[in-house]
Order: C-alpha cells, then sequence, then structure tokens
C-alpha cells in the first residue's frame, strides 16, 4: 500500500533534514550530536577506510579525533530518497568538502584559504527508530577533487 502523500512528503522532509543535520553537526564540531544521528547499531564508512566506525558513541569518538586547526564546510545537494517504507529509506546525495588547515583564519574578512576541495558522496540506509529517522548506514566516498593534476605528457 502507497504511503499517503502528507505523510511520504512529511517522511522526505525529516531524511533530508537528517542529512543536512549530519553534516552541520560535523562542521560545528558537535560530534556528539553527530553520533545521536545514527541508529544504535549504525555503521559509518569512511572514504579512508574500508572497516565501519560501529555505533554512535565510536563514531563520535572517531570524528573528535579531527585535528584542531581544521575547519570543514560541507555542502550536500542532489538528495535522492528511494526504496521509502514505512520504517525505511535510501537517501543517496552528492557532498562537496571545502576545508582549511588554518581555522584561525576563518574570521579573516574574506575567509581562510581552502586547502582541500573535494567532490563526494553519501550512500545513506536510513531507519525510523522510536527517536526518529537515524542513520543506520552511511558510505561516504570521495569521487573527484579540485587539485592540480599532474602533467602526465600525455596529450
Amino acid at each position: 500500500m502507497a504511503m499517503p502523500e502528507p505523510h511520504r512528503m512529511q517522511t522526505h522532509w525529516a531524511l533530508e533534514n537528517l542529512i543536512k543535520a549530519s553534516v552541520h553537526c560535523v562542521d560545528t564540531r558537535d560530534y556528539l550530536a553527530f553520533g545521536a544521528l545514527f541508529a544504535l547499531d549504525g555503521r559509518l564508512y569512511r572514504p579512508t577506510s574500508p572497516e565501519p566506525i560501529v555505533g554512535p558513541e565510536a563514531i563520535a569518538k572517531a570524528y573528535a579525533q579531527t585535528p584542531p586547526n581544521r575547519f570543514n564546510r560541507h555542502l550536500v545537494t542532489n538528495v535522492l530518497i528511494t526504496n521509502l517504507t514505512a520504517d525505511r529509506a535510501t537517501v543517496q546525495s552528492y557532498v562537496l568538502l571545502f576545508s582549511t588547515e588554518d581555522a584561525a583564519a576563518v574570521a579573516q574578512p574574506f575567509g581562510a584559504p581552502v586547502a582541500r576541495a573535494l567532490v563526494g558522496e553519501f550512500a545513506d540506509q536510513c531507519m525510523l527508530t522510536p527517536d526518529g529517522w537515524r542513520l543506520h548506514e552511511r558510505r561516504a566516498a570521495f569521487t573527484l577533487n579540485m587539485n592540480p593534476m599532474p602533467a602526465t605528457g600525455v596529450a
């Protein structure tokens, strides 16, 4: 049976807000709140490791290791929600990540110089819990970087 349209729209909003909240928490260094967006058995696969980080506490602890001089901004776009049921959903989105290793310079009138500019994506499996929608699995990957490519000598 199809989900009634008003409920489907509310669910889409809640899921998109979950994805936006996740990057906001990371960008504002609220790693406990970021971890709390995951289900109790939630898994996070970072682009830099094939092994998942499991559970809200472990996820928060891993992200708390972010160097203090790093300043990130994630921009999320092209959010696509599929396989929606009453308590499960797949959410795919693209991510632009800009970061600097000079967080102190962020307060300058024109901000800090960008050290990394990456294009990536999130492949999220979400589930409805008693606390609302949560990430059950996130697979984050980088697909493009904006660093100059070295010359290869091939035209």
